[in-house]
């Protein structure tokens, strides 16, 4: 075949380029990993679109091009914005596995694992598609950079990435993905990967699936982001999506987290030379994989239409989206005295939070002052889903992530927390929490999600390089024996699903009806979520449910799922006279996790509310008491 080689520069001048851009928007987005000529200006409302069979043929067909162009073989995997797999394709001599490595030097857990090339591409790309919207775009790199022990990776004496924990979420045995569902969004069998080689693909300002490249064999991290290095399998996976390429607008350079510029690619499209000519791709390539593909070539769907799973709704006034025929508002289970959540009390809570959303700045998207994203689940206290809305256009991934997030919620504030924790998982993470607090998982106290991620890390303050872990994390590798963290071994919140993770890694074709062992019953059904964003809810002091935010940035979810539940947001909109006249549904200030001080004098937080947080508003302090 006649093609152009590819060529890379060198990681210093890269870095050079890159720096002499100053980040952020505007020329830099030209050296953001992203296209210029992409650029549609979506704001969440451009025309949905899709993948058609002959598009994703070409993508195959340039990848393949370009990893021969390297002397190379690849695997390669094509999703839609909802995780159909649409290709599934390796070419002769690909590596058939890839090793799990989390870069620490960690023990137990998934590391040291080697797991077939094709799961590792599908997460790859799916993470891609799941991470991004027509306001943001970013890759699986972006994943590996907010999910580490410090952020950004490489500084040290740092607080956690904001999106910790995020990667064991979108799992198989979860009950909103879907393997064998009629429709998505379907599961990522690695669940969110932070392995670089993973990108959205794009039609028009329009994010329309994720494409993936793997073959050096490791399925990992890139755990220091103070320089630039360059990536084959970046390079490959970004060739493949020429054509489809993310808007330079919309890349993680051109949006900060926390005060920092995310990066979406060491690579950038001036330094790929697409290839002169296309060969046929071989028929032996594709390959099936049980719970995710057949082995044929497809079409994806078109987002917000029934098939893709996912289809466009108004509700509150808000475009709004929802799950086919999944997750009507319902009235919780029944509670002493009646006090359970009814279906009128779920239908305001979600008008509430989708209109605190709609009147917040989301803080990773484009253009700026755009309205926050999200998806938000309400759950009664056994986690049961009581009820589902989305906004317009928010990331994928927010689904699944937004009932984890109620679920732990509801779960750890309950009366029988600690005991099924005791029952279900090894260690006793309940008496080490116990331990380390004075404190009992006993329904005593209310634990918002950012409490929970306070005790979830591998120091304890977070943030703080070289203290011990918290009770539900694990020790960071060098400072004891026995099993030590990384982003492949969490602690809690992977012992609680690991069974029903590698189970159908070994297994292929096996769906586990539940992420956690039968002790918990359906109230984890998903797994659990370790950073920011549910609260749960109460009713005379009694915790009847809770709700759970996810999407446009961590705080954000904080305010959506607290202001959303409070006195003042349920004013807002109209429901005078559902909940607490004082608290709403929050919960009462005397029993909050912030009351909790553990034995290193940092006392645990509840929520954390952006400053201004309303488009168009001077209002403050709008996570203050109720």
């Amino acid at each position: 075949m006649a093609h152009k080689k590819l060529t890379m520069i060198s990681a210093t001048a890269l870095m050079t380029a890159l720096l002499g851009c100053g980040g952020g928007s505007g020329s830099a987005g030209e050296t953001s990993g992203g296209d210029p000529a992409a650029n549609f200006n979506c704001d969440g409302s451009c025309a949905n679109q899709s993948l058609s069979v002959e598009e994703v043929t070409t993508i195959l067909q340039q990848g393949v091009a370009a990893a021969k162009g390297m002397g190379t073989a690849a695997t390669f995997a094509i999703t839609d914005r909802t995780g159909n797999v649409l290709a599934l394709y390796q070419m002769s001599g690909a590596p058939q596995t890839t090793t799990i490595n989390g870069q620490t030097g960690a023990s137990g857990g998934l590391e040291g694992i080697a797991v077939p090339s094709t799961l590792a591409a599908i997460s790859k790309a799916g993470t891609g598609a799941y991470l991004s919207s027509q306001g943001n775009a970013f890759s699986s790199r972006t994943a590996g950079q907010i999910i580490q022990q410090n952020y950004l990776p490489g500084q040290n004496d740092q607080p956690g990435g904001p999106l910790f924990g995020v990667q064991f979420s979108q799992l198989i045995c979860s009950d909103i993905t879907r393997a064998n569902g009629p429709v998505g969004p379907r599961p990522l069998p690695l669940g969110l990967s932070a392995d670089p080689g993973g990108f959205p693909l794009y039609k028009q300002g329009d994010v329309v699936g994720g494409v993936s490249a793997e073959f050096d064999g490791l399925y990992t991290i890139d755990p220091n982001l103070q320089d630039y290095q360059e990536s084959p399998e970046e390079v490959v996976a970004m060739t493949a999506s020429l054509g489809f390429e993310a808007p330079a607008q919309r890349t993680g350079n051109s949006i900060s987290l926390a005060g920092r510029s995310l990066r979406y690619s060491d690579t950038t499209y001036n330094e790929i030379v697409a290839p002169a000519e296309l060969e046929p791709l071989d028929p032996a390539g594709f390959k099936s994989q049980p719970s995710y593909t057949n082995g044929q070539i497809r079409a994806g769907t078109t987002f917000g239409t029934a098939p893709s799973g996912i289809v466009a709704t108004e509700k509150a006034g808000i475009p709004a989206a929802v799950l086919v025929g999944r997750f009507p508002t319902i009235g919780g289970r029944p509670l002493p005295g009646g006090a359970q959540l009814s279906a009128s009390d779920v239908n305001a809570l979600l008008d509430s939070a989708l209109t605190t959303a709609y009147r917040a700045r989301a803080a990773i998207r484009q253009p700026l002052d755009t309205s926050a994203r999200v998806s938000i689940f309400v759950v009664d206290e056994s986690g049961n889903p009581l009820g589902f809305i989305r906004s317009q256009d928010a990331p994928v991934f927010g689904v699944d992530v937004s009932l984890q997030k109620a679920r732990t919620a509801a779960f750890m504030s309950s009366a029988s927390a600690g005991t099924l924790l005791a029952a279900g998982v090894s260690p006793n993470y309940a008496a080490s929490f116990a331990a380390f607090t004075g404190v009992s998982l006993d329904g005593s106290h209310a634990f918002a999600n950012r409490s929970v991620g306070n005790v979830s890390r591998p120091f304890f303050p977070d943030g703080i390089n070289g203290t011990a872990n918290g009770p539900f994390s694990l020790p960071f590798p060098g400072t004891a024996a026995g099993p030590s963290w990384s982003v492949f071994n969490t602690g809690l919140q992977l012992d609680l699903v690991f069974g029903s993770l590698v189970g159908p890694i070994l297994q292929p074709g096996t769906v586990p009806s539940s992420c956690t062992s039968a002790v918990f019953g359906g109230r984890l059904r998903n797994g659990i979520q370790i950073f920011p964003g549910a609260v749960p809810l109460y009713r005379g002091g009694v915790l009847i449910g809770a709700i759970g935010v996810s999407g446009d940035g961590v705080d954000q979810d904080d305010m959506v799922a607290f202001y959303g539940a409070s006195r003042r947001g349920l004013d807002y909109v109209g429901y005078t006279t559902v909940g607490d006249p004082y608290l709403g549904f929050n919960a009462p200030l005397e029993i909050r996790a912030d009351q909790i001080v553990p034995q290193r004098n940092s006392r645990l937080r509840y929520v954390n509310c952006p400053e201004a947080p309303f488009s168009g508003s001077n209002e403050q302090g709008v996570c203050t008491e109720g």
